[in-house]
């Protein structure tokens, strides 16, 4: 197993950590934490927000059009 090598200034920030009191430092691993999932929740929704786009161009077409009403089409009844 490689060993992680800490950058400088990651290590002073730590060590500025250590001197925080215990709820100080769970407030700021929770702000950390939070930083790193925003950005992945914001990179998921952008990447089904294309995901959809690409879905509607390819199904809004006029030779998909009789399938808009599919419970008619197939005798199904809504709800």
């Amino acid at each position: 197993m490689a060993v992680l090598q800490t950058p400088e200034k990651v290590s002073v920030l730590f060590e500025a950590a250590k001197r925080l009191q215990t709820q100080e430092r769970l407030v700021l691993a929770r702000l950390l934490l939070d930083s790193i999932l925003d950005v992945d929740t914001e990179a998921e929704a952008d990447w089904s927000a294309m995901g959809l786009a690409a879905f509607e161009k390819d199904w809004d077409n006029p030779e998909d059009a009789i399938y808009d009403n599919w419970r008619d089409h197939y005798g199904v009844p809504a709800g």
